[in-house]
């Protein structure tokens, strides 16, 4: 009945148009089924958003994981693949440095025939084919090509190069990539001693007659001989080792590479021959085939020119690369390039592989953005470089390459489950806010219903209101808001009346009160006027102050052994940074600080040091740690006076023939050598903040820096550094580092120019804190 009687009643107030219980129900549904709707969408996208991120920050947790695990993995491989090769190196360069210490004593060894008559270093030869060669049996394999057997020369050579016999063949066991060990001679004797006995003869068949250094490898020699009388060379390549670029090997013995150690004759300063060591590289091609990720990820080998040494021939397919025939002398093979793809992607790939000797890059190699097809995971890592026949770099890299549809397909199936139950969810959230939402409007009926029963009582106390008639009496049931509304309504009558009895005398000591305020803000406005005036006036003599005892040009284009510029820019009016150059004599006093904020009081006190420094250095004073001393007192006392808590870094310079005498704390000095080496000279330890202690004399030391021709020094303040873009970071140490690598080799104003000019593009419409100073001091 009572539900019933509810709805009557409802239904009844929405038919009468100036119902207040209809605009209530009205409005208390439309608020419920906004507010519902909106929290609804708001929750429902939440759940989506935060469902959505999750899945973001597991892509992107398990992708960080993938690079991180493949980047190790690529290093892993590196380090193993560069341990064979190293193993190689280092067997050889100890047959090298064997046979040069033969070269080094050969006319002793010569004088002393008689060590040749032992069995192990006895080389029988016999004639075949035209040339001089141990027979089959024998354990170390000998050979005289056909043009030079009868050279007494040759003979005598191989003879005392049988003292290798020592250690060739363990040289040759130490490493199981080894597959040939030999001595070859001079270019004009280039004998062969070798181990194993391959019996070189029938091996190379119709390049007997061809000559080693002539028709092989003729332009290693001048690399060579370059390393042996270059110093520079010596010291940039420590290690005479050069390694030729991987080739199918003449003898049937698979993928190679030829290491070399080239010997040299001091007394007749001139190429004496070298040792060598032939490297199959099988056992790192089958380690590198072998590695397999996921499903069809592969690693392939590559070189520093771009060049694949193994990939397998999925490999090749993908990356579009076709084998090109190299001739190398008498060599012949095959190779391809990264950098010759037809794909402009693997192009761009081979350009980073070459660039970086490791990291990891994504590869898209399909048309669809969307598609992860032909998206791949690319990770790398270099070895150690080797050198080539000219002793340049040349740094092999191990490249793992995975699809990524592979890497994140379990990912994509989590979030396809996701999908689907959040879907599941929203339609039961649906159902139960249409419930929520049916049951509030059967509620609002039943509150409106009781509401505006004593909102008709305050209608009509509010006509009899509006008919002047202000003693209203209300009596309301409402013991809540509605109740004190009709308190309220006797008030205001009461009040009404009383304002309507007063109001022309109220009015008037209203008019009265605000003429009384008028004159008074007028006459603060003239006072303030006039304070600004002369405030303004203050700043302007100030700031004129400062910038007429900063150094004018003259005076520095006066001090001819140093190429000085300089810049400052305040943060406001007056500024606190201070810097000078003064000549005194034959020496120069350089000065720069900062004062403790900024504004008209950091530039009196700036105006302080720079006057005490000024007469400090005049007054012939050469002690630099006195003269810091001496203007810490000053500045002491004369902030004592002024009663301001501030304080200033300083750091002053003595020059003197090519040497600065630096002492006092500031910002740290940067030197750039003209070979572009940078140093950061660090002022903490050389003093203390002038003006904070009366006596800091214990804290003074001094350091001497020397600048050659060319070098660089640039002193500066806090505001470079510190300067801050639209995203709150900081300009940095290190971007004022990268502006002077730019820029040292220019003069001093061209430096402090461009280092500017990117200080305030950093910056851009960001604002300027701090004030910005500059001094840049080249040495002429």
């Amino acid at each position: 009945m009572k539900i019933s009687h509810t709805l009557r009643t409802f239904f009844k107030s929405l038919l009468h148009p100036q119902s207040f219980q209809r605009k209530l129900i009205l409005f208390n549904l439309a608020v419920v089924v906004f507010t519902t709707i909106v929290l609804f969408l708001f929750l429902m996208n939440n759940f989506q958003t935060i469902t959505e991120f999750s899945l973001a920050q597991n892509t992107t947790s398990m992708e960080q994981t993938v690079e991180d695990y493949l980047t190790k993995y690529a290093q892993e491989k590196a380090t193993s693949t560069w341990l064979q090769l190293k193993a190689a190196q280092d067997n050889l360069a100890i047959l090298g440095k064997t046979a040069q210490k033969i070269v080094d004593n050969y006319d002793e060894i010569r004088a002393n025939p008689a060590i040749f008559e032992l069995s192990l270093f006895q080389t029988p030869l016999q004639e075949e084919r035209g040339a001089l060669s141990s027979g089959t049996g024998a354990e170390f394999d000998a050979l005289i090509p056909p043009p030079i057997t009868t050279d007494p020369r040759a003979r005598e050579l191989l003879e005392a190069s049988a003292l290798l016999n020592l250690n060739l063949d363990a040289i040759y066991q130490a490493n199981i990539n080894n597959a040939f060990v030999y001595f070859v001679g001079n270019p004009d004797t280039p004998v062969t001693r070798a181990y194993p006995n391959i019996h070189l003869v029938e091996v190379l068949q119709d390049g007997l007659n061809l000559l080693f250094w002539k028709d092989y490898f003729a332009p290693n020699v001048t690399g060579w001989v370059q390393w042996y009388t270059d110093p520079d060379l010596q010291a940039r390549v420590p290690d005479p080792i050069t390694v030729e670029a991987p080739y199918a090997d003449a003898a049937g013995q698979g993928m190679m590479v030829t290491m070399f150690y080239p010997l040299w004759d001091k007394e007749q300063n001139t190429f004496a021959g070298a040792v060598c060591a032939d490297v199959t590289l099988d056992k790192i091609i089958e380690n590198v085939l072998s590695i397999q990720v996921a499903r069809t990820g592969f690693a392939f080998l590559m070189n520093g020119k771009g060049e694949i040494i193994a990939m397998p021939e999925t490999g090749y397919k993908l990356f579009e690369v076709n084998l090109v025939e190299t001739k190398q002398g008498g060599l012949s093979y095959y190779t391809g390039a990264l950098t010759g793809s037809t794909n402009p992607a693997i192009q761009e790939m081979a350009t980073t592989l070459l660039a970086q000797p490791e990291g990891v890059l994504k590869l898209d190699l399909g048309q669809d953005a969307q598609s992860q097809i032909n998206k791949h995971l690319v990770a790398y890592a270099g070895l150690p470089s080797l050198s080539d026949n000219t002793y340049q770099e040349d740094r092999w890299r191990i490249v793992i390459v995975v699809p990524e549809v592979e890497i994140f397909e379990a990912l994509n199936t989590t979030h396809a489950a996701i999908t689907a139950k959040s879907m599941n969810i929203s339609m039961v959230s649906l159902v139960l806010v249409v419930l929520f939402l049916a049951g509030v409007a059967f509620v609002s009926v039943r509150v409106s219903n009781n509401v505006t029963r004593d909102l008709r009582a305050l209608a009509q106390a509010a006509e009899q209101i509006s008919a002047k008639n202000y003693a209203v009496e209300i009596k309301l049931k409402s013991q809540d808001e509605i109740g004190q509304l009709g308190h309220v309504f006797e008030t205001m009558a009461r009040e009404i009346r009383d304002y309507t009895v007063n109001l022309e005398a109220k009015v008037a000591e209203r008019t009265a009160d605000l003429k009384r305020a008028n004159d008074d803000i007028v006459r603060l406005n003239e006072q303030l006027r006039g304070e600004n005036l002369r405030l303004g006036a203050e700043l302007d003599v100030a700031r004129q102050l400062q910038l007429m005892v900063l150094p004018p040009d003259k005076e520095i284009k006066a001090i001819h052994d140093l190429d000085i510029a300089c810049f400052m820019r305040p943060a406001d009016e007056v500024g606190g940074d201070y810097y000078d150059v003064l000549q005194v004599g034959d020496s120069v006093y350089l000065g720069i600080g900062d004062v403790t904020g900024h504004g008209l009081p950091a530039g009196v006190i700036m105006l302080m040091a720079q006057t005490s420094f000024l007469t400090l250095s005049q007054s012939g004073e050469q002690d630099m740690q006195r003269i810091l001393s001496v203007l810490n007192q000053v500045l002491y006392k004369n902030i004592v006076r002024i009663r301001e808590d501030k304080n200033m870094t300083l750091a002053v310079l003595q020059y003197h023939n090519h040497g600065f005498n630096i002492v006092g704390q500031h910002e740290s000095v940067l030197i750039c050598r003209r070979d572009g080496r940078i140093e950061l000279i660090d002022t903490l330890d050389l003093g203390f903040p002038v003006g904070l202690e009366e006596d800091i004399e214990s804290f003074i030391a001094a350091r001497h820096i020397h600048l050659e021709s060319d070098d660089v020094m640039v002193l500066y303040t806090d505001g470079v550094t510190e300067a801050e873009n639209e995203r709150h970071i900081m300009f940095g140490m290190e971007g004022l580092i990268a502006c002077l690598r730019r820029y040292y080799q220019m003069d001093a104003q061209e430096i402090v120019s461009h280092i500017v000019t990117d200080v305030y593009a950093f910056i851009g419409e960001s604002r300027i804190y701090d004030d910005i100073s500059l001094l840049v001091i080249k040495q002429k």
